[in-house]
C-alpha cells in the first residue's frame, strides 16, 4: 500500500505543510505546491490532496465557495479515487459564536465538500497545535514564543484555570500518516482528547528556554475546550499523554533558546 501513496500538499508557505513533510514517514512521497500552481499538475497522479491554502477573507466575511480553490480541486477529482483532506476547526462546535465568520465559513466549506465529492473526503477538526513556530499568527503557541523571546514573559488574556486540547506536531503527523496509509475517509476530531492546562504548557516552554515568567491580563475570559477523539483513537491506536506534551513543550523552549543565540 505504501507504494501507492502520493500526497499533494497545497500551500507552499503553510506552517503545517512544511512541518508535515518534516515529521511524516511519507516525506519522500509528499509534493508541496503553491495554490497558484496546483492546476498545472496532473491531479490524478496523487492518492491524497491536502489543501492548506487559505483565503485571508475567510475570517472577515461570508465565504463564497464558488470558484474558490476548494471547489475547483473537488470538481477536478470528484470522480477519481483521490481523497481530499480538509483542515477544519474545533470552533465548529462553538455554537455561541454565531457571528464568528471563521467558524461559519468552515461549516460552509465542509458541507460543500461533502456534497461535491460524497465519500472521498477526510475532514480534520483540529485542536491547538503545539510546535516551534514564530511566524504563524493563528497559532496559540506562536504568540507565547514571541512574547517569551521579546519580553521574557508569556502573557495570557485567559483565566489561569484555562485548559485546552493541545496536540503536538509529531503526534499530528503520526496520526495523519496512519489515516492516509489506511485510506480513511470521514470527519474526525484531530486532538489528544485531553484537557491540558495553559499554565503547564507555558511553564514547560519557560523551563526549556531557561528564563521567563507568566502574566495574566485583566478582564480575563475562559476558552477551555476538549474534543472527543474516540473515533480517531480507534483507528490510530495512539495516545498523547500530558507528560508527552510537557516534554515536547520543553523541547520547544530549548529550540527558542537556540534560535535566539543564532
Amino acid at each position: 500500500m505504501l507504494n501507492k501513496i502520493k500526497i499533494l500538499v497545497v500551500g507552499k508557505n503553510s506552517f503545517v505543510s512544511l512541518n508535515y513533510k518534516k515529521f511524516s514517514k511519507f516525506k519522500n512521497k509528499i509534493k508541496i505546491v503553491s495554490h497558484k500552481n496546483v492546476f498545472k499538475l496532473k491531479l490524478e497522479k496523487f492518492s491524497h490532496i491536502f489543501n492548506l491554502s487559505i483565503d485571508p477573507k475567510i475570517k472577515s466575511k461570508k465565504y463564497k465557495f464558488t470558484n474558490k480553490i476548494d471547489e475547483k480541486i473537488c470538481r477536478k477529482i470528484k470522480n477519481k479515487n483521490i481523497i481530499y483532506i480538509f483542515p477544519s476547526t474545533r470552533f465548529i462546535y462553538e455554537k455561541k459564536q454565531k457571528n464568528n465568520f471563521y467558524r461559519l465559513n468552515k461549516i460552509i466549506i465542509e458541507n460543500k465538500i461533502k456534497k461535491l465529492i460524497r465519500h472521498n473526503y477526510l475532514i480534520l477538526r483540529i485542536g491547538n497545535i503545539l510546535a516551534f513556530d514564530l511566524s504563524n499568527k493563528s497559532l496559540f503557541v506562536t504568540k507565547m514564543l514571541n512574547d517569551l523571546k521579546n519580553k521574557n514573559e508569556i502573557r495570557f488574556d485567559l483565566k489561569k484555570n484555562t485548559q485546552k486540547d493541545f496536540i503536538t506536531f509529531d503526534y499530528f503527523a503520526k496520526c495523519l500518516d496512519i489515516l492516509i496509509e489506511k485510506k480513511i475517509v470521514g470527519t474526525y476530531n484531530f486532538s489528544s482528547g485531553k484537557k491540558t492546562s495553559i499554565n503547564m504548557v507555558a511553564n514547560s516552554i519557560i523551563k526549556g528556554y531557561g528564563k521567563g515568567k507568566i502574566t495574566f491580563e485583566k478582564n480575563l475570559k475562559s476558552d477551555s475546550f476538549v474534543l472527543n477523539n474516540s473515533d480517531l483513537k480507534k483507528i490510530v491506536k495512539l495516545n498523547l499523554y500530558k507528560r508527552d506534551i510537557q516534554k515536547y513543550c520543553f523541547k520547544i523552549g530549548r529550540n527558542l533558546r537556540k534560535f535566539k543565540k543564532i
